[in-house]
């Protein structure tokens, strides 16, 4: 088999396993080298993400039963953490603040596409970008669960909403801390390294690499990566150390293009952008046609609209 039909033949044998485990209607979905599952409980829709490695992949497709029931078991247990803490806390309506604190994060998402899932969930709007409001159930490793947190549970916590969205994208930071990779350097490489993408938190001596003409903006999970140019410090960083402003192509939900001002104009960055989300990303993968700009002197965000940049503002 190749990587396709070993991908379906795994995410077929999961479906039918984790339909005679959980009495909850998860359906299995493919997306580029992960396993989603999604199933939804009452209004919360929730979902886990398993990374298909290839040593996965070839336990699952290897036909011989111990080894499948061993990784299908490995998989389970990812799942009934997930589920068990959603039962128990996240969705509990004694839940406390101050005991999920921790586990709330912010993801980005396009406001216009999913304008009507979030009528009752708090979300921070920058332009088009939504950052909304969900709670981490379970991660290990690559394997993710998160289910969105509505209105009406942060009002029970009798906290304001502005202070829950402000922690939750520090705790953001903290969790899931930015990378920035130059393109020419991803390019000679056999994937991405993680020490090569620091350039905040860990080592203040760390500096991004300038005269680059784009770099690459994500976090290291790799997974809702194009939220770390919001992070705490993170555009002025940057624009620190590549010395003045800088454009912002979010090329999915996961990652953001950097491009200097003076490196390259705005109209082809532009037209570089929906080309690929027009043929490389998936619609809900997508988070803006537009491309942003961060003005170091003002530290505000910038979206292009009709030629010109708009200041956008934080609504939160």
């Amino acid at each position: 088999m190749d990587d396709t039909q070993k991908m379906e033949y795994a995410r077929a044998f999961l479906q039918k396993e984790v339909e005679s485990e959980f009495p909850y209607p998860f359906q299995i979905l493919t997306e580029e080298d992960s396993f989603l599952f999604c199933f939804k409980n009452g209004c919360r829709d929730c979902c886990a993400r398993l990374k298909a490695t290839k040593g996965m992949l070839d336990r699952l497709c290897s036909g011989d039963k111990k080894v499948q029931k061993q990784e299908k078991e490995r998989m389970l247990r990812v799942l009934e953490a997930a589920v068990e803490a959603q039962e128990n806390t996240a969705l509990s309506e004694k839940s406390e603040y101050g005991k999920m604190k921790n586990m709330l994060i912010l993801r980005p998402l396009n406001l216009d596409f999913y304008r009507s899932e979030l009528v009752n969930v708090p979300y921070i709007r920058i332009g088009d970008v939504a950052l909304v409001l969900y709670c981490v159930l379970s991660h290990l490793g690559g394997d993710y669960f998160t289910t969105k947190v509505y209105r009406d549970q942060v009002q029970k916590w009798m906290v304001p909403e502005a202070e829950v969205m402000r922690a939750a994208l520090v705790n953001t930071s903290f969790l899931y801390p930015p990378r920035l990779y130059s393109i020419q350097c991803l390019m000679g490489w056999d994937g991405k390294r993680y020490e090569n993408g620091i350039f905040m938190g860990e080592d203040d001596e760390q500096k991004i690499p300038p005269g680059m003409r784009s770099y690459l903006l994500t976090n290291t999970l790799e997974i809702n990566g194009a939220i770390a140019v919001f992070y705490p410090g993170v555009a002025e960083k940057i624009a620190q150390d590549l010395g003045g402003d800088f454009y912002i192509a979010f090329t999915s939900i996961h990652e953001a293009q950097i491009h200097g001002v003076g490196m390259i104009s705005p109209e082809i960055v532009e037209y570089s952008l929906q080309e690929t989300n027009r043929e490389c990303t998936r619609p809900e993968e997508v988070l803006s046609n537009h491309v942003y700009l961060y003005n170091q002197e003002k530290k505000t965000f910038s979206m292009l609209m009709d030629g010109d940049f708009l200041e956008v503002e934080h609504e939160e």
